[in-house]
């Protein structure tokens, strides 16, 4: 009998004072349901499950009130039933499930989280639930539910319950009382204040704003990708209006600076150019993301103004990749970009050292610090043998590094139990948080604890209401918000086990990690002899960062492309710089000179050196000074040598820079030396006074032979 008096409410419709009771937020809902969705779909609260996936149903949670329950105020939850089958379901109706137990403690959280809410309790009385109707095959439909506080079947006691949505519906078939698609969210129960004191939880909340930059060497756009993640529904926007709507100084913003500046340009004009279209000479065409991304700068603003901002490295290189590869110039080079960049735009100098989901080796945190930055963060995945005295992880660890102890920010894999996820939106996260939080300040031997949380780097927290749950949660007298620089003064906990990028993540692009080299070594040259060198250098060490981007993991193809177009963009400019000689030079004696000529053949000014190897070390060459050249000019200059023998030896002219890398082609000359000392001048003395003995003595003998020979003569008659 009770089973069938169940089964009997489960077929009733909304009574009509439900419908009136819901019409404000059904009509949030519908508002809601005509925002774009992501690509993957709607987004819901809590884990797929076996039971979604055969019926094609999923319910979401876009929107709950209060985010903690209070004594007297209703629970109220609204969000999207959609069908994205082919079963046509029936007279749907969407039911709020209930927990009764709370839990208090870390292990009765993590059960939550990991347990199928199979043991809910279902509320079915009439004006509890709601009919939605018929769902027609890829059809959605609002939901909204408000169930008051005296009505919902709960223990009553302070801690965090379980609570959850199901939907019932029939087919052709017919129905029955098993749910056809669920989904929950935490909700805590704040103690009286009268009656106890609450031990806040200190929170800080990393959130990363980074994104691929498909730029070609001369600025064109490889994609219009950017714009679609800076519009509505897009990632970079979505999150960064999380930022705009959470109460002042609650968030840590960790922008990629690389990415701002590529909004920069597209703020202005920009032109989209494939690498097809630029292989082939084709132009592009312009973009047309000006509005957007004027629009997202303002924003940033904005929240640069609420919120702490830090700066991460230039476009996020993978340091455990580049460390273990031995490319530490690559991470040194995108710290020197960001502060460059920060002192130009007056932005905080600190610079985070962040690995890509703060998965790190030591190595690599070591490298960081080195190369400048002020704080590391690493995940609590790449410390394995993180081991606590409490239920929670340390959120500080020093770690023991070559060079000495490292300190290092841990953050959270998981919230509440729940892993931290791309997926999670804004309203679980803000759930989770005042669920975790709740649980810590209610703990047995109460101490002000503190939990980092980083959000992924490619999460987006959703479109619509379920922000505003975020923002909330934020405010409860369980939740104190911190900051990076408050979390570095505390005192590290000694961490002496290994540090380690987990073996499920790929390797790094071996074609990326090859094609780094060559276009590290063209241009450090072709910026080493430009004469305005510091503007040069920065932008050098923008692209070296950005040559070992993170975001090349999915695309290792388009970035060994990009690096090749650079190289050989560099190596085009060297090519223009150039040294020529005579073919053959003879020295006669002990010093003589030879010219050079040296053209430069760019638009901008440069200086280089001229070195000069003789194959033989007798042959010595003057140093020359280092040259300067104005755009287009063409200098010669002549060269003192020195030799200290005889013979023929090659000599080799090559440029280089003014910190000796020597580029281009040589030019490759002979020189003969004749040494004529002390001694060949006594000998050719000497010889010619033989000489010229010899030839007195044969005039001699001729005079006197012609005069013996007039005397024999006869006369003449």
């Amino acid at each position: 009998m009770i089973f069938l008096a169940v089964t009997a409410c489960l077929f009733l419709p909304a009574h009509a004072d439900a419908a009136a009771a819901r019409s404000a937020w059904a009509t949030e809902s519908r508002a809601a349901a005509a925002l774009p969705l992501p690509k993957d779909g709607p987004r819901q609260v809590g884990r797929s499950t076996s039971l979604q996936r055969r019926t094609g149903l999923t319910i979401t949670i876009d929107r709950l009130r209060p985010v903690a329950l209070v004594k007297g105020r209703p629970l109220q939850l609204s969000g999207i039933v959609t069908n994205s089958g082919k079963t046509l379901w029936r007279e749907a109706q969407v039911y709020l499930e209930v927990a009764a137990t709370p839990a208090t403690t870390k292990a009765e959280l993590d059960a939550f989280a990991s347990a199928d809410p199979v043991y809910f309790t279902r509320l079915i009385a009439l004006n509890l639930f709601d009919q939605i109707g018929n769902l027609p095959a890829g059809d959605s439909a609002p939901y909204h539910l408000s169930v008051p506080f005296h009505r919902l079947p709960i223990a009553g006691t302070p801690g965090v319950y379980h609570v959850g949505v199901s939907v019932l519906a029939g087919t052709r078939m017919g129905r029955d009382a098993e749910a056809d698609a669920r989904a929950d969210t935490f909700i805590p129960l704040l103690p009286d204040k009268a009656r106890t004191r609450l031990h806040p939880t200190s929170v800080v909340t990393l959130l990363p704003l980074t994104a691929p930059v498909l730029r070609q060497t001369n600025g064109n756009f490889l994609n219009d990708s950017l714009l679609r993640a800076l519009t509505i529904g897009g990632r970079l926007r979505d999150a960064l209006d999380f930022a705009a709507r959470a109460p002042p100084n609650s968030v840590q913003v960790v922008l990629d600076p690389a990415l701002r500046s590529a909004v920069m340009a597209m703020s202005r004009s920009y032109v989209i150019q494939p690498l097809r279209q630029a292989a082939r000479g084709q132009p592009g065409h312009p973009g047309t993301g000006q509005q957007e991304a004027q629009a997202w700068l303002q924003e940033l603003e904005d929240v640069a103004r609420r919120q702490h901002l830090s700066l991460m490295t230039w476009a996020s290189p993978d340091a455990s990749a580049l460390a273990g590869a031995s490319l530490p110039g690559v991470v040194e080079a995108a710290v020197i970009a960001s502060s460059a960049y920060a002192t130009s735009k007056s932005l905080n100098p600190a610079i985070v050292g962040w690995q890509p989901e703060g998965l790190s080796t030591r190595r690599a945190l070591s490298v960081a610090r080195r190369s400048g930055t002020s704080v590391q963060i690493v995940s609590q995945r790449s410390l394995p043998r993180l081991s606590t005295d409490s239920e929670y992880p340390p959120s500080l660890v020093s770690l023991h590094t070559r060079t000495g102890p490292l300190t290092a920010v841990v953050t959270r894999s998981d919230i509440a139990g729940e892993p931290l996820t791309a997926g999670m939106t804004a309203l679980q996260f803000g759930q989770d948080l005042a669920a975790e939080a709740t649980v810590r300040a209610l703990a047995a031997n109460p101490h002000d604890s503190l939990a980092a949380f980083a959000l992924p780097v490619n999460w987006n927290p959703g479109v619509g209401a379920g922000m505003a749950s975020a923002k909330a949660a934020y405010r409860l007298p369980s939740v104190r918000t911190t900051s990076l620089n408050t979390v570095d003064a505390r005192s590290p906990t000694l961490y002496a086990g290994p540090v380690a990028v987990p073996a499920s993540v790929p390797p790094y692009p071996r074609v990326v990690l090859n094609a780094i080299p060559q276009m590290r070594n063209e241009g450090r040259i072709a910026t080493g002899i430009l004469s305005h060198h510091q503007r040069a250098q920065n932008q050098f060490d923008q692209r070296l960062a950005e040559s070992g981007s993170n975001a090349w993991r999915r695309r290792p193809g388009i970035a060994a492309a990009l690096l090749r177009q650079q190289a050989a963009t560099y190596a085009q400019q060297i090519s223009k710089v150039t040294v020529t000689g005579p073919a053959f030079v003879a020295l006669s004696s002990t010093s003589g000179r030879f010219p050079l000529t040296v053209s430069n053949g760019l638009r901008v000014p440069i200086t280089v050196a001229v070195d000069i190897r003789p194959a033989n070390p007798a042959l010595q060459v003057d140093s020359i000074s280092k040259l300067r050249l104005a755009a287009g000019q063409r200098r010669d200059v002549q060269v003192v040598s020195r030799a200290q023998g005889s013979g023929l030896t090659q000599v080799w002219v090559r440029l280089s820079t003014p910190d000796h890398r020597l580029f281009g082609t040589p030019w490759r000359f002979s020189v003969r030396a004749t040494q004529f000392g002390v001694i060949i001048w006594i000998a050719m003395a000497a010889g010619a006074a033989v000489l010229f003995g010899a030839a007195v003595v044969r005039i001699y003998r001729r005079i006197r032979e012609s005069r013996a020979h007039a005397s024999t003569k006869p006369a003449s008659t």
